[in-house]
């Protein structure tokens, strides 16, 4: 039992040794912390390695030389990590919005289409040729927007939803900062 209980704690820590704080961010923006990008690599990684235990809990620990540390700093990237994560939570929600509009939009313009054939049904004789063109071209037509729409609202938002509580989990996450050992 002591073992099954270490290795959900190490499950639930990722590890991530930095030279230096340069490392969590950008190369490319040379503005000072509080403003500038985070790297690409780095959330990358991290969400690479991402592990929780059975309540979903999980922490961050950077490992940086004694030498380099400073707690304004440290404090500051916890900061610019949560604001990251809940700006990506904000966006994930947006974008499920989008994909759920999108998915009843279909459902309303398939709906409409049958109901147009429907129309031309009571409209026409069922042995006019221009019913049965009509209602070659409408029939699937309705259908598919019904389906697609119906896919969109269901089973689109899944992944987008996954990615939104990832980010939510590093956004309350616990980040760690500890000098490294090794020097």
């Amino acid at each position: 039992m002591a073992n099954e209980e270490e290795s959900v704690e190490q499950l639930r820590e990722i590890t991530i040794m930095l030279d230096n704080y340069d490392d969590i961010f950008s190369d490319f923006d040379p503005r000072p912390y509080p403003g500038r990008e985070l790297s690409e690599d780095f959330l990358k990684e991290i969400q690479r390695r991402y592990l929780e235990d059975r309540k979903g809990r999980f922490e961050v620990h950077f490992t940086i030389p004694a030498a380099e540390r400073d707690m304004k700093e440290e404090a500051l990237i916890k900061k610019r990590l949560r604001e990251h994560f809940a700006v990506m939570v904000k966006r994930e929600n947006h974008t499920i919005g989008r994909i759920t509009q999108r998915g009843y939009a279909y459902i309303l313009i398939g709906f409409l289409v049958l109901l147009l054939n429907v129309i031309a049904y009571y409209e026409l004789e069922e042995s006019n040729p221009l019913y049965q063109v009509i209602s070659i071209m409408l029939v699937p037509a309705g259908w598919y927007g019904m389906f697609t729409g119906i896919g969109k609202v269901i089973d689109e938002p899944y992944d987008a939803a996954d990615r939104r509580n990832q980010h939510e989990k590093f956004e309350k996450a616990n980040y760690v900062f500890m000098s490294d050992e090794r020097e």
